[in-house]
């Protein structure tokens, strides 16, 4: 009995023994061969943002981080950086950005044309958006980009104190418009009645629309868009021609960036400035909304409304993080964070009117009473948008060159746009 017990010891302990073996080897191969869970990637938007843009952006993509656990890095480029740099690294077939946001739909699709960018018809409710934006950027029945962000260039941005403690009246008419300049130009300490934003060209180009838009009508930009209407035509040089009358009576400040002037105004430099809804977002402006005002150009039937969309480069390393991006800046949840930042018009449909600050609202307001229209050198885009700035610049530098061959080398470089 003692002997069978020894044995029977002895194999209890080799079945322990082996047990314990396969229990260490079988820990050994999951542990080998079951990956670590995966970090969430870290995504890169590319925008044209800066300063307090970029810092309101940053707090919509915060929430997007804190509800998916994707972090987003957001890198800001000028206008010229934007147009190069895109392009560059995706016909080197490589895609930095996981998302970018601009304001050029004839860029984008023909960027999707490249067959460089990844659709979106997808990813956004179609019914949520005004159908004149999704046409812009919509090419062989699929969209490309989502409207994220609404420019309303409403009209001249003012001051209200300034206007009030030199007895300055809010013009109806053009000729009162004309007045107030005058009056402006009068008063001691103001350098010019209209403040000048330059970059690359494009505020020059903005202030020249609401021209074209104010005194030649909303339907002029629209045949210029799409060549119903030639450059070189009677109608566009009548406008040229009061532009340039202005210039050379010195109206209009020295161009200079477009953020500093919103301070020369503020300061009395300059009395009204022609901007987009965004300037309510820039200091000193964006501390002081109940002493800014902005007027319309005076009897304009129409306005531009540029919109910037996000689109997703098709080379992405991480698509599926970049189209949750996508669709969240698409939403109403991300516009309405935005809106209620200042500087900022939704074109989702469900962000209510009581999100917006009282000034933005104004804007709203008087941007639905008119037509709204695409931004000329946006729309037609290509190279016709770099010869529009450059001839712009050049009128305000020499406002008595020759208008014909200005207006020429503006139809020389007019294409059909891509839609």
């Amino acid at each position: 009995m003692k002997r069978n017990k020894g044995v029977s010891q002895t194999v209890w302990a080799a079945i322990v023994a082996v047990l314990i073996i396969l229990l260490v080897a079988s820990n050994a191969y999951w542990y080998i061969t079951i990956p670590a869970p995966e970090e969430e990637p870290e995504l890169t938007v590319f925008s044209l943002w800066s300063d307090s843009e970029e810092a309101n952006f940053k707090e919509a993509l915060e929430e997007f981080e804190n509800t998916t656990g994707i972090s987003v890095r957001h890198v800001g480029y000028s206008t010229e950086e934007l147009l190069i740099t895109v392009p560059t690294q995706l016909r080197a077939g490589v895609a930095i950005a996981d998302v970018v946001i601009a304001p050029w739909p004839s860029w984008i699709l023909n960027l999707a044309g490249e067959g460089y960018l990844s659709n979106v018809t997808d990813l956004i409710n179609e019914t949520k958006f005004p159908e004149t934006y999704l046409d812009v950027v919509t090419a062989d029945n699929e969209i490309w980009a989502a409207p994220f962000k609404v420019s309303g260039k409403p009209g001249f941005w003012y001051r209200e104190s300034f206007f009030t403690d030199n007895d300055l009246t809010v013009p109806s008419t053009y000729d009162e418009f004309k007045e107030l300049l005058a009056n402006i130009s009068a008063i001691e300490g103001v350098e010019a009645a209209i403040a000048s934003g330059d970059g690359v060209g494009w505020p020059l180009s903005d202030t020249t629309e609401a021209f074209i838009i104010g005194l030649g009508g909303y339907q002029l930009q629209l045949d210029l868009i799409f060549g119903d209407q030639q450059f070189n035509s009677t109608a566009v040089k009548d406008v040229f021609v009061e532009l340039a009358d202005l210039l050379q009576t010195g109206y209009f400040s020295v161009p200079d960036d477009f953020d500093a002037q919103v301070a020369k105004v503020w300061d009395g430099t300059y009395g009204v400035y022609f901007q987009g809804s965004f300037i309510t977002a820039f200091e000193p402006f964006a501390s002081n909304l109940n002493d800014v005002g902005f007027f319309p150009f005076p009897e304009t039937d129409g306005a531009t409304g540029a919109v910037d969309y996000a689109f997703v480069p098709a080379l992405t390393e991480h698509p599926d993080e970049a189209k949750q991006l996508l669709e969240f800046l698409a939403s109403a949840e991300a516009q309405e964070i935005m809106v209620g930042l200042g500087g900022f018009l939704a074109p989702h449909i469900d962000v209510p009117d009581s999100a917006y600050s009282s000034i933005d609202l104004e804007v709203l307001q008087f941007m639905r009473t008119v037509t709204v229209v695409p931004d000329l050198d946006d729309a037609i885009g290509g190279g016709f948008q770099t010869t529009f700035w450059d001839q712009l610049k050049a009128l305000w530098v020499s406002p008595t060159m020759d208008l014909d061959t200005l207006l020429q080398a503006l139809q020389d470089d007019w294409s059909a746009p891509p839609f």
